[in-house]
């Protein structure tokens, strides 16, 4: 589809603008637990009560139990802290078409990676959806 828009004259190589995004896990903050901890409190198995009030938690001791490539994560100082992975996407600006994607983990590194392009001109954004 990218090659026949190409082909018609539609996609520019000069402006690109390079956008990024916060994607919410499905995750719950209650499967955020220590490495090698216990999987579930006996109390409930289904829905057990966890008190994480007070609790540094921070992605190198701690691990989602459902969803272990998801990282605790916040946009910007005095938000709250997410599941999360990035969303990345470059669109070129002339047609406003998006001509590549990609989802990686939030790691803290910041900062949009997507499409392997030699524009000239290349804005950049992180927002938080």
């Amino acid at each position: 589809m990218l090659a026949a828009i190409k082909a018609d004259g539609l996609l520019s190589d000069e402006h690109f603008t390079v956008d990024g995004t916060l994607l919410e896990a499905w995750a719950s903050h209650k499967s955020f637990k220590p490495k090698g901890s216990e999987r579930t409190p006996p109390d409930d198995p289904k829905n057990p009560t966890v008190n994480f009030h007070g609790q540094t938690r921070r992605n190198d001791t701690h691990q989602s139990t459902t969803d272990p490539d998801a990282r605790l994560y916040k946009k910007a100082a005095g938000r709250e802290a997410k599941l999360a992975y990035l969303g990345h996407l470059l669109t070129e600006n002339r047609h406003g078409l998006i001509v590549d994607t990609a989802v990686t983990t939030a790691d803290g590194t910041g900062g949009t990676r997507c499409g392997d392009r030699h524009a000239r001109r290349v804005a950049a954004d992180d927002v938080v959806a």
